[in-house]
């Protein structure tokens, strides 16, 4: 398991944990350039993101097409309130899903954290087929946004 850290605080707790679980590579690097980590980094199953900013389904997009692997998962975690607290939470999740959705994430499944977590929720999906990426360009004007069943 790759874990990519941007906090020299957080980052030093990572790197003291991943010397008691040596299956954890920690990385210390900003998630929003995976260009300078790709070299440690090869093909995932899944990839993980919980980093509670604006721009986080560009951060997960990005790192799903340098990293995942053809019908692997991505997960991630979105905060309402991190992204915009000036709307319900279940819009902001909706605008995410899209945004997902345009840089070529299909997600597939959302589950909220209540009552364990307020305004958070989960959204699981993949990484779009050529097919379904070329479909999904052409879609871009559309004001709903659907992806074709292959």
């Amino acid at each position: 398991m790759y874990a990519v850290e941007f906090s020299h605080r957080s980052g030093r707790d990572l790197i003291n944990m991943a010397k008691t679980r040596p299956n954890i590579i920690p990385i210390i690097e900003d998630a929003r350039h995976p260009l300078k980590y790709r070299m440690l980094v090869g093909m995932v199953d899944v990839v993980f993101a919980d980093v509670a900013q604006p721009d986080q389904a560009r951060i997960i997009a990005l790192n799903s097409h340098y990293f995942l692997k053809n019908g692997g998962h991505y997960v991630i975690s979105v905060k309402a309130n991190c992204i915009d607290s000036t709307v319900p939470a279940e819009a902001v999740f909706a605008k995410e899903r899209q945004k997902l959705a345009e840089e070529g994430l299909k997600p597939q499944e959302q589950l909220t954290l209540e009552p364990y977590e307020r305004d958070h929720c989960t959204i699981v999906g993949t990484l779009c087929t050529a097919a379904t990426w070329d479909a999904l360009r052409r879609c871009r004007g559309c004001r709903s946004f659907v992806l074709p069943q292959l």
